[in-house]
């Protein structure tokens, strides 16, 4: 069922007054026409007074909308902070120095003619016998020689000592002692041997080598036993 109105409502409690006031005993009949102009009053102004309230509420939420909006931050635009340009600074390249000695060890060779480029260095294969990996019988007998040459480019003073390192399966039947080489220039040669020698009885790899004074030049042969 439908609720009336506010101002149904009105004007129907309105008509039930003045129908009981016009039943009462003892008084006069109220005019229609003066109970409907009542009752059209009494329903205007009740809509004005919803129209009038209807108003306020309105007003009251704009003004609480604009109060809210108002109290929001305003949002302030920040300039982009420019990144500054990064230069790579790349450090400048050495360059390696030149050797100009030698590094010891076996020495580095030329073949058979001019000299390197380090001060010290020899080559220690020149006519080398036997040859690297040679074979042998148990009990063969053979020489062992080489020459060595002045790869460097500096002088070797005279005295400098050739020693024998190892004389593996005493191999060398007369094992040399210290042997001094005279004064070389660059390209010189200087020749060692021949020393006698017999293979080993058993089979294998052997090495009979040698060291000049000064660590940069290390004569050597090796053979094999089958």
């Amino acid at each position: 069922m439908k609720r009336l109105s506010n101002p149904l409502r009105l004007a129907f409690a309105l008509l039930v007054i003045s129908l009981l006031v016009a039943c009462a005993p003892g008084q006069p009949t109220p005019d229609p026409a003066e109970i409907e102009a009542a009752i059209q009053t009494s329903v205007a102004q009740t809509v004005e007074a919803q129209g009038e309230i209807a108003t306020s509420v309105a007003m009251t939420v704009a003004a609480k909308e604009a109060e809210d909006a108002a109290s929001q931050p305003t949002a302030t635009s920040v300039p982009p902070t420019a990144v500054p340009t990064l230069t790579p600074v790349l450090p400048s390249a050495t360059p390696f120095p030149t050797n100009t000695s030698s590094s010891g060890g076996g020495g580095s060779s030329s073949g058979g003619g001019g000299t390197g480029t380090y001060e010290y260095s020899c080559d220690p294969d020149i006519q080398k016998r036997p040859f690297d990996n040679t074979e042998f019988k148990p009990g063969d007998h053979f020489d062992v020689k080489f020459t060595i040459k002045n790869t460097g480019t500096s002088a070797w003073e005279a005295g400098k000592d050739l020693v024998l390192l190892g004389n593996a399966g005493n191999t060398l039947v007369a094992p040399p002692g210290t042997i001094q080489l005279p004064r070389m220039e660059p390209g010189d040669l200087f020749a060692v041997g021949p020393f006698d020698a017999i293979a080993p009885a058993d089979s294998g790899h052997y090495v009979v080598d040698f060291k000049l004074e000064g660590g940069f030049c290390y004569p050597y042969v090796a053979f094999n036993v089958r």
